[in-house]
């Protein structure tokens, strides 16, 4: 109830009882009554300006002088005590990290957050165009924010140390949004990287009248490792390849290793820039992306505000059996898993570094193969007014479809700039001897219609000591329209001339291919067309076209691919139809292959609402090719252990050669990496496979495992909370109180908390989040300072009441920096975490030599809670 009324209802029934025992008449005491009340509500607001703690009223010891105790602090709401506190700041809601902020009293004697030009320029307020604050020295306390920036607001949540700016946009930076200061970039801990993926299969074929047995291998592995010292990140991929063949113990086998992408990296904050030294590739927004071992020096828009964010490729497919999906790019194999009959979509596609268009082959468990190409492409080329995008890079060719190549030494150069009325240039060149080429181009928004971008490269060669001059033309096109649902992520279109020789052209010219590349990657391409569109039809699903088609000079060949699908659910049924063409016409022997499909996903909880049917689902997929086959597969999967493990079963049947068929595969998703296993068969064959997957991070502590490892990555230290897991789910707390939360945002605020839930139950952390600032390529370290011993509520008995509010301490001698302190409460009572087997407790509530005392506890005699952690005992103060 309010102060104020309970302090009324007081005053009138003392002033009633005094006024009845007069014995005056009930018509005399009705307007005295009225007087008073008429009086006391006249003054009450002079009275009651503001609430008042009498410190009398606290259990003080005996001996106390109330009048000395300060309780003023505590008069107003949401008043704050004078120090300085850590505070997390928002500006606009948006977090901005931890700050030390001093508060002190302005000259109203409000207790007030310091601030000065210097902390809000660096928050992004825009000190330049206001001219009061451009006039302060950079240290000036400002009192009131309201009077420099109108409509300024400045609040502190003193319970959740939260300190809130809120500003009006007008007076923030306009590169203020996403801003991080550059003094809370992390570069990272010194620490050695690696992460592995393996898979292998074995496949048995029963022979026929016209073939014999036969036993097929195949093993895989990619390691990418690297090493971080400072702002330094060395980074290299080895891969391993081998395939056997065993038929009536004749054994072909053959294998392959290879390291590529090795590099050493460092950006350069002041220029928002890094430089690569050793293999990688050059950008493909200007001129086409050229592999290379050499330097670079560019742009990187990461370290910008609201930046846009790196891109792989997601490859999308259907597998007939458990199949096995080979991913090459410039002839190498950069990615080889195996896949579950079905759509699948592979999203874990490590950005490779060097340029080309992925070649995607799908090996069915009959050892049908069905190959398309991934276009490798960007959105149109757009800056902001003032914006700069640059590259300058000096090295030598290093391609790798061909059996060698010419590997010449080159210079090129890029530059996009953004002007306004929403225009980009952009341009670029390339110099090498016998070889160059130039291009420019423009892009412009073209409001609700989408962007456009067109460019022209010009380039001469000598080949073969005669001169070729050409010229390609691009026109690329992007539009997402949100009113229709219609979103065409990407169209392109380019021609070129006959004499037309791209840089890679120019190199590989007169070089074989090596072996399973298409061959019609090293043709020079004629006219291409490339594009993506997806319209929403909303309750009545979606439909999408994704094609390309080319062709190519002097040779009779082109290459298209096109698939059409339409996708919708129904009361949590999933289903959808898809039609493919893939066809290659021309010079050599190229099969078409057309397909249409349909599936369908139906979760059985839609039968019953039991638990159990939550996490299982039911499939049915047909499909039909051109060569007359039909397959269909009916299947169950599901997952369990909070979705750690997932498991699917088919059973299919095909008109053709295979008959019936059917597949089990088996998956556990842990903490400390990925790991699967398939098998197969058929009329004539059986196979199985195994995938596998990890992360590990060597670092002064030891050695870390976890999940595969992205970009940046975080180390998490927290000591004694072996099982605790990640609020994200990204990982557990292993037995040396660390663990790897692997993919962070580079240049950008992560946040990475402890789920306390899952804390064992003697262990308190003295903080339960953290944010990190990682740059790209860091390992960034995340430590959790916990506290590992009992809780504990205390009843404190001394000779004398202790007062409220007085400060309790456990001694430590042996570590006196580690101050674990409380306050009693009502009666005595403190809580504490932590608490050590055996020690003391100090108890002070003034300076005097009688306003402190020491109570001694030991857990050996105190029994324990079998209903809570938190153990309660009574102790002696003396």
């Amino acid at each position: 109830m309010d102060i104020k009324k309970i302090i009324m209802m007081k005053t009138l029934k003392t002033q009633r009882f005094e006024i009845d025992t007069q014995g005056q008449s009930q018509a005399y005491r009705m307007p005295y009554r009225l007087s008073l009340l008429a009086l006391f509500m006249a003054t009450a607001p002079l009275a009651c300006a503001e609430d008042y703690f009498d410190p009398s009223l606290l259990n003080l010891p005996a001996g106390s002088d109330p009048s000395q105790i300060d309780l003023s602090s505590f008069s107003a709401a949401g008043s704050t005590p004078t120090g300085r506190y850590m505070v997390t700041l928002l500006i606009n809601q948006q977090d901005v990290g931890n700050r030390e902020i001093n508060f002190s009293p302005d000259e109203q004697g409000k207790v007030i957050a310091e601030l000065t030009p210097e902390l809000l320029n660096e928050l992004g307020v825009n000190i330049a165009a206001i001219a009061g604050l451009k006039a302060l020295p950079p240290e000036a306390k400002i009192n009131d924010l309201n009077v420099y920036i109108p409509d300024a607001k400045v609040t502190f949540d003193l319970a959740k140390l939260r300190l809130n700016l809120s500003i009006p946009q007008v007076a923030m930076k306009p590169d203020s949004r996403g801003y991080v200061d550059p003094k809370l970039l992390d570069q990272g801990i010194p620490a050695i990287l690696l992460n592995y993926q393996v898979s292998g299969g074995r496949q048995w074929i029963q022979g026929d009248d016209s073939s014999q047995n036969s036993t097929n291998d195949n093993v895989f592995a990619s390691v990418r490792g690297g090493i971080n010292l400072d702002a330094w990140r060395l980074r290299s991929t080895m891969t391993y390849n081998q395939t056997s063949s065993d038929m009536q113990g004749t054994t072909q086998r053959t294998n392959n290793t290879r390291f590529t992408n090795t590099y050493i990296m460092r950006d350069i904050q002041r220029w928002n820039s890094e430089m690569v030294i050793g293999e990688s590739s050059t950008r493909n927004d200007v001129l086409d992306s050229i592999p290379f071992k050499g330097v670079r020096l560019g742009s990187n828009e990461q370290m910008l505000p609201s930046s846009m964010r790196g891109f792989a490729p997601e490859i999308n497919g259907i597998a007939q059996t458990n199949a096995r999906v080979t991913i090459r790019q410039n002839g190498n194999v950069v990615y080889q898993t195996f896949v579950a009959p079905g759509p699948f979509s592979i999203r874990d596609l490590y950005p490779t570094g060097t340029a080309g268009d992925l070649d995607v082959t799908v090996t069915e468990t009959d050892g049908v193969e069905r190959t398309f190409t991934q276009a490798f492409s960007t959105l149109p080329v757009m800056l902001r007014p003032g914006g700069v995008k640059y590259e300058l890079t000096a090295g030598r060719y290093d391609g790798g479809i061909t059996i060698g190549s010419k590997e010449s030494d080159f210079v090129q150069g890029t530059l996009v700039y953004g002007l306004p009325q929403s225009l980009t240039l952009y341009g670029g060149a390339i110099a090498a001897q016998d070889y160059w080429s130039g291009a420019f181009g423009t892009g412009i928004s073209l409001g609700s219609f989408g962007a456009l971008s067109a460019d022209i490269t010009h380039a001469s060669a000598i080949i073969d000591d005669e001169k070729q001059v050409g010229q390609s033309y691009r026109l690329r096109y992007s539009k997402s329209l949100l009113t229709t649902g219609t979103s065409v992520d990407l169209t392109a279109l380019r021609f070129s001339t006959k004499h037309y020789y791209s840089f890679a052209d120019f190199n590989n010219s007169g070089h074989s291919l090596k072996d399973d590349v298409s061959p019609w990657l090293n043709e020079r391409e004629r006219n291409s067309f490339q594009t993506f569109i997806n319209q929403s039809m909303g309750d009545w699903g979606s439909i999408y076209v994704q094609g390309s088609r080319s062709d190519y000079w002097e040779k009779n060949q082109k290459v298209t691919n096109l698939s059409v699908g339409y996708n919708n659910s129904y009361k949590g049924v999933n289903y959808g139809v898809n039609y493919g063409i893939s066809r290659t016409k021309g010079d050599g022997d190229w099969p078409e292959n057309r397909q249409i499909t349909f599936n369908i996903n139906m979760p059985l909880n839609i039968f019953s609402p039991r638990h159990e049917l939550s996490n299982i689902s039911s499939n049915y997929q047909i499909s039909k090719d051109n060569q007359g086959r039909t397959t269909q597969q009916l299947g169950v999967n599901g997952h369990f252990l909070d979705n750690k493990v997932n498991y699917s079963l088919t059973q299919g049947h095909d008109n053709q050669d295979q008959g019936n068929n059917g597949t089990a595969n088996l998956g556990y998703h842990g903490n400390y990496g990925d790991i699967s296993g398939g098998y197969s068969y058929s009329r004539n064959s059986q196979s199985v496979n195994m995938n596998a997957n990890g992360g590990m991070i060597v670092h002064s502590g030891g050695v870390t495992l976890g999940r595969s490892l992205g970009s940046s990555m975080a180390l998490i230290e927290a000591p004694d909370a072996a099982g605790t897991t990640l609020s994200n789910g990204d990982a557990a707390i292993d037995y040396f109180g660390y663990a790897i939360s692997p993919y962070m945002t580079d240049y950008s605020k992560n946040t990475v908390s402890l789920n306390v839930n899952t804390l064992p139950e003697n262990v308190m952390p003295e903080n339960t989040s953290v944010n990190l600032y990682p740059t790209k390529g860091a390992v960034v370290k995340a430590k959790f300072a916990t506290r590992k011993g009992y809780q504990a509520l205390i009843d404190l008995k001394a000779s004398q009441l202790l007062p409220l509010g007085a400060m309790a301490s456990i001694i430590d001698k042996q570590n006196p920096d580690d101050i674990n302190s409380s306050i009693v409460g009502e009666n005595g009572q403190v809580y504490f975490s932590g608490m050590p087997e055996q020690g003391q407790i100090s108890v002070t509530w003034g300076t005097a030599a009688n306003q402190s005392c020491i109570a001694n506890f030991d857990f050996a005699d105190v029994a324990e809670n079998p209903f809570s952690a938190v153990r309660q005992f009574a102790a002696a103060c003396n």
